[in-house]
């Protein structure tokens, strides 16, 4: 049983778990108000979930995973979504391992829908990558059910490949038989003016609320819109549509990197949920 070990424990979130919990009670205590579950009964697809630190994203990111506790939904497997940072591998890529630590535990990876996925695989992709795994630890603190992972590693972010990969999640969820969800590991805009970031997201936001999936693409394309993950987010949209064109998205939260720093150009961070 092949484990692949932390790597960005101690840096994007807590190294020990009693350290982690703390700090999402800390974050729930903080925003208790604001936590709007009036979605929890729908069905839910999937969302959009920042992957930077904890310290300066996990406000916007515990929206999407209250959702997910209080849904009456079990899912099987979620899919995590994420940019390749390093730019290294095939155009997406799965992991080699069987299951992957954080301080709360070990997850295993769903092999068989793996399988179906027909999709590389490499180690050197997902052993630095933190964007897949600072999800993780969400999941094991939300979710008090057994589920399987499965990392998937976009190094080109592409219109066609964000819909190849849309489709074989159709089809390899299908076969395997899995209640899925589908996570987008995504920051927003990046170190600009409060206000340009606001302006810039609010393009982005449009497209996706509206199911405008090119005019996404162009859009961040054209306006050189620094949104790292747009290729997950594509992926998810493209998915969402597979399951139905009707499918809805709710922004849950929205805020940057202010907060924490005090710095003038700060990063954005956006959780959405996607549900029918």
């Amino acid at each position: 049983m092949s484990v692949r070990q932390t790597a960005v424990a101690g840096s994007f979130y807590p190294k020990e778990a009693d350290a982690i919990c703390k700090f999402l009670v800390e974050v729930d205590a903080s925003i208790s108000a604001k936590i709007n579950l009036h979605l929890a009964p729908a069905s839910i697809l999937g969302g959009i979930v920042p992957h930077a630190g904890y310290m300066y994203s996990a406000i916007e990111a515990v929206h999407f995973f209250h959702h997910l506790k209080a849904s009456k939904e079990k899912f099987d497997t979620v899919i995590i979504l994420c940019p390749s940072h390093l730019d290294i591998g095939d155009d997406i890529s799965l992991d080699t391992h069987d299951q992957w630590n954080t301080p709360l535990g070990d997850v295993e990876l769903d092999l068989k829908l793996m399988e179906f996925l027909d999709i590389p695989r490499s180690d050197k992709v997902h052993a630095h990558e933190h964007s897949a795994e600072v999800i993780l630890p969400y999941l094991q603190y939300f979710l008090d059910y057994d589920f399987k992972i499965v990392p998937v590693a976009m190094r080109k972010q592409s219109y066609k490949v964000a819909r190849v990969l849309a489709e074989k999640i159709f089809k390899a969820s299908k076969v395997a038989s899995r209640k899925i969800a589908v996570i987008a590991s995504s920051d927003f805009s990046h170190y600009v003016r409060p206000e340009v970031g606001f302006y810039n997201d609010n393009l982005v936001i449009n497209r996706i609320v509206n199911n405008s999936i090119h005019e996404l693409y162009e859009t961040i394309h054209e306006n050189r819109i620094s949104v790292c993950g747009y290729g997950p987010i594509m992926t998810l949209m493209f998915y969402a549509n597979m399951i139905s064109t009707s499918y809805k998205v709710e922004i849950l939260a929205r805020g940057n990197s202010a907060k924490n720093s005090d710095e003038e150009l700060v990063v954005d961070y956006v959780s959405a949920l996607f549900y029918l």
